[in-house]
């Protein structure tokens, strides 16, 4: 029998009334999973969460001393459930020149449970959109941003910096731990920054689009940028898979499956080599994993299994789906879209120069973007791997039943942890139980008004509400440009990812840094949630897969073996045919 469901959760937000609005739309991929009190406390509260508020005011978003900074209101915990505060980035994006419809058609798509946007006397703030609109003229006029380039090269000399963890004490771990606050704080500030800057180049070309009645060309003009780091760990794995392809000892290796192998890693021959190449595979991309924003999630560095198991799946999948040559032909697709708009603006000088600026800055942001969220994963897989040590203590002692345990603490309970573990014991044990029945729950997509106890939430174990049909035709918001007909697998989370075969269509609730080999065996994707700098669609447009997001409730009314076409230009999912058990 499952805990019963706490009535609030321990580490939940209060609302603001000044901006009470909050979505799960891109909120999904930070944290998939409820977050863990000590990752929430220690990781968001001390680190990301100041980041986040300073970065908005240092690009000219907010005045100083606008918003309450202990937490921010930029984000929230409900139901231990992570959420973006929709009010906060509306006003964000008005005081940037968009209109709120034109902010939430990019963030909401057409979800029905949007609520109304009520103006606020303070909601106008000049002196904020004069500072906003002299850091996009900064942006549009920079061709490099060597302070990132410097925090990637800082945080990763870290990495390889780590201390023997196991050699320190328990004391030490923690502080060792909280070194890194500043680096959290720094990483955001920063994602805000590229995060903002991203969405210019794309803005313009949107309008130069639209200009000539050619909207459809934005998509192509923004794919295959290359050097985007959310779809780098899939270059690397493909590497691998191609080393167990063309080997019959390591094909039969796999063929024992992702734990056989990871056990049989101390091997010669061909083993040898490939253990190499795993080896420098980790040290490049082992924070990464899933849930990689929380630190009680098991990242490629803490659970090698998880990136073998990626292996696996990609060594069935034929070599003309190399990542290298889907990157050269969306290169070469993109640059024959921006020459056409060329032909199509020919005369007006004034738009040809605004494209040339908005191609250049498009293909330099939006890899940025990624570049700065890359660096927020490896400090935060820092901070995991000490909090890892500390539970595996634990573990030892017979006090934890896994290390990941000891993240049910909160980030003020440390030291006294430290002083005496046992007075833990039975809090973490409590705490736990809560915390694992909170996985029981649906989060609302949208929070627009105070929400009832947590046991009166749906279940996610209830039945659905409703299944396509032949004929039905699921609408969304198209983020990856293309047309593809194939198998639907529905994939609700990575544990379900195995079934996935080449080709088919990966229907997914929403996605993030882990999933990104899956989009290699896919054929097209189609998630639950997201906006147009998702992940799920920055990593469709890179390795040029059709991708429709926000199409709401997909993982319920589409079943495995669907017949779908997916049109991620126009935004639509055809179910053409509906196999007889499903019908």
């Amino acid at each position: 029998m499952s805990a019963p469901v706490p009535e609030r959760w321990i580490t939940d937000s209060q609302r603001w009334d000044r901006l009470p609005y909050y979505t799960r739309a891109n909120a999904g991929e930070v944290l998939n999973d409820p977050c863990s009190p000590l990752g929430w406390t220690l990781v968001f509260e001390q680190g990301l969460l100041k980041g986040w508020l300073r970065g908005f005011v240092d690009f000219g978003v907010y005045a100083e001393g606008e918003l309450p900074s202990d937490p921010p209101p930029v984000a929230g915990l409900f139901g231990g459930y992570f959420y973006l505060n929709l009010s906060h980035m509306r006003l964000m994006g008005m005081r940037m020149g968009m209109t709120v419809e034109q902010f939430d058609a990019a963030l909401l798509g057409s979800h029905p449970d949007a609520p109304p946007y009520r103006p606020h006397p303070d909601d106008v703030d000049e002196a904020c959109s004069a500072k906003t609109a002299q850091t996009i003229g900064e942006v549009l006029g920079r061709t490099e941003f060597p302070e990132i380039d410097e925090d990637s090269r800082r945080v990763r000399e870290l990495r390889r910096a780590r201390p023997d963890l196991a050699g320190l004490s328990d004391a030490e771990l923690v502080s060792y731990a909280r070194s890194f606050l500043g680096e959290l704080d720094n990483a955001f500030a920063r994602h805000d920054y590229s995060s903002l800057a991203s969405t210019v180049g794309q803005a313009m070309l949107a309008q130069l689009c639209a200009s000539v009645d050619r909207p459809d060309m934005l998509l192509d003009l923004i794919s295959g940028l290359g050097d985007v780091e959310s779809a780098s760990p899939s270059a690397g794995l493909w590497d691998l898979s191609r080393r167990v392809r063309s080997s019959t000892e390591l094909t039969a290796l796999f063929d024992r499956g992702p734990a056989a192998v990871a056990a049989a890693l101390d091997g010669d021959g061909e083993v040898a080599g490939f253990r190499a190449a795993f080896t420098a595979f980790l040290d490049e991309y082992g924070m990464r994993g899933p849930n990689e924003w929380d630190i009680r999630a098991r990242s490629w560095d803490a659970d090698p299994v998880q990136a073998l198991a990626h292996v696996d799946s990609l060594r069935r999948s034929p070599d003309e789906g190399s990542p290298q040559i889907r990157a050269e032909r969306l290169a070469a697709r993109r640059r024959e879209v921006a020459d056409e708009l060329r032909g199509l603006l020919a005369g007006n000088e004034e738009a040809l120069g605004t494209l040339e600026v908005a191609l250049r800055s498009a293909k330099d942001t939006i890899p940025l973007r990624e570049q700065t969220k890359a660096n927020s994963a490896v400090v935060i897989n820092e901070v995991r791997l000490a909090v890892r040590e500390l539970g595996r203590r634990g573990v030892a002692a017979g006090r934890l039943g896994e290390p990941e345990d000891v993240t049910m603490l909160q980030a003020g309970e440390l030291d006294d942890y430290v002083a005496d573990p046992a007075a833990f014991t039975d809090v973490i044990r409590e705490r736990l139980a809560g915390y694992r029945a909170l996985f029981e729950l649906e989060p609302p997509f949208i929070i627009a008004e105070e929400l009832p106890p947590l046991p009166q939430w749906k279940r996610r174990s209830r039945p659905a509400e409703a299944t396509a049909t032949e004929g039905s035709l699921l609408t969304g918001v198209g983020g990856s440009a293309g047309t593809y007909t194939g198998r639907a697998r529905v994939v609700r989370d990575l544990s379900e990812a195995a079934a996935l075969e080449p080709g088919e269509v990966m229907v997914a609730p929403l996605t993030d840094a882990a999933w990104t080999p899956l989009f290699l065996v896919a054929g097209a994707v189609v998630v639950d949630m997201g906006a147009l700098n998702s992940h799920a669609v920055v990593v469709s447009r890179e390795v040029g897969l059709p991708c429709v997001l926000s199409v709401t409730g997909a993982t319920s009314m589409i079943t495995d073996g669907m017949l779908l076409t997916v049109d991620g230009t126009a935004g639509t999912v055809s179910v053409d045919a509906v196999p007889a058990e499903v019908s």
